[in-house]
């Protein structure tokens, strides 16, 4: 039997899934990364497992693979804002800031009341902490 054969609530991968949070705030890189790897699995056609799987690489500053992880959740999901932003922000730590700055410019302009163009606006407010030019 494989992974995706699984029949699996949208409440159960929602547990799985904070619990893959829970797991990288925690530390716990090679265990939250196993957990975001087996829900990718279960929702192949969602971003939201793939960006999770970015975050654990953001966390352990591991910036390019973070980058390119997030780049794939794009290419399936090109409007995914969560996607977008996630990306931006490995751009930014990654030292890319002019790239990552319009990037975020356009989760803004795009969306100015979603919580990713906050988060975009914050990221865009620390840019010269992160990545000084």
């Amino acid at each position: 039997m494989k992974i995706s054969d699984l029949s699996i609530s949208d409440e159960e991968l929602r547990v799985m899934l904070e619990t893959g949070y829970i797991l990288r705030e925690a530390a716990k890189f090679p265990e939250a990364e196993a957990i975001f790897r087996g829900v990718m699995e279960l929702m192949p056609d969602s971003e939201v497992p793939q960006v999770g799987l970015g975050t654990v690489f953001l966390q352990k500053g591991d910036f390019s693979t973070a980058q390119n992880i997030c780049e794939q959740a794009l290419r399936s999901q090109p409007s995914s804002l969560y996607a977008r932003v996630h990306y931006a922000e490995a751009l930014l730590f990654g030292k890319h800031r002019e790239q990552a700055e319009a990037e975020l410019q356009k989760i803004i302009k795009s969306a100015p009341d979603s919580p990713h163009s906050q988060t975009a606006q914050s990221l865009l407010d620390a840019a010269d902490l992160i990545a000084p030019q």
